[in-house]
């Protein structure tokens, strides 16, 4: 029997404003640990401290929502991607899904082109199975059936700050402009993220290596599946 979640997928994301940022390099960063559980302060290798103003601003907005505690307890992760994007490589896998699926992770991310996609549900938030490739399939199938009046598809704005939780259903723009891209993502989650591939951050030696192997479909940060 498939087991359901609540009925909580379609919220709006919490928008927190336009930043400039200092995109001119081209790199490519994947979930680099810059802050263990128990500790206050982050750790950014020396050519990432340019985005010390970003991290700071999820640091207010964390402890502002959720307080110090969750701030404390929590790993924190910067993914940096400014890349040369296609419609063909977009830059981000494709396809309908929630950031933090079945967590209490959260996810800020921010793009300068290209931006992501939301599907929000005004009148009647969703239910989807308790499984990572069904729940896509049904977040889809919500897509493209949009039938309840306030519900819709809406881009989030160019260099604008947007704080994600699990509700939250988007998807990488199909509308893509060829050219150089940006997207930067903060993952701030009570779990440390441990898949092979991930990049590593060698003064935060603290932080447990990369152990768990990564899926060819889309994968959980976490490594649940």
């Amino acid at each position: 029997m498939i087991k359901l979640t609540p009925a909580i997928y379609g919220a709006a994301p919490k928008e927190l404003g336009c930043i400039e940022l200092d995109t001119s390099e081209m790199m490519f960063w994947l979930y680099l640990p810059i802050k263990v559980a128990g500790t206050r302060s982050d750790k950014l290798p020396k050519q990432l401290q340019k985005y010390d103003e970003l991290i700071d601003i999820v640091f207010d907005d964390v402890r502002e929502s959720f307080g110090m505690q969750r701030w404390r307890e929590s790993f924190v992760y910067l993914s940096v991607k400014i890349l040369h994007v296609t419609p063909d490589a977009p830059g981000n896998r494709p396809g309908w899904h929630s950031d933090g699926f079945l967590t209490n992770d959260l996810n800020y991310i921010w793009a300068d082109r290209n931006p992501t996609e939301f599907l929000i549900t005004e009148g009647t938030r969703i239910s989807v199975p308790e499984d990572h490739k069904e729940s896509m399939t049904a977040f889809e199938f919500w897509a493209n059936n949009i039938s309840n009046k306030g519900d819709r598809l809406e881009h989030a704005k160019v260099n604008h700050l947007y704080r994600l939780d699990q509700t939250n259903i988007h998807r990488v723009s199909l509308n893509v402009e060829s050219g150089k891209r940006a997207f930067i993502k903060v993952s701030v989650s009570d779990k440390p993220y441990v898949q092979l591939g991930n990049s590593i951050n060698h003064d935060l030696p603290e932080h447990p290596l990369p152990s768990l192997e990564r899926q060819a479909e889309r994968n959980c940060p976490q490594g649940k599946m």
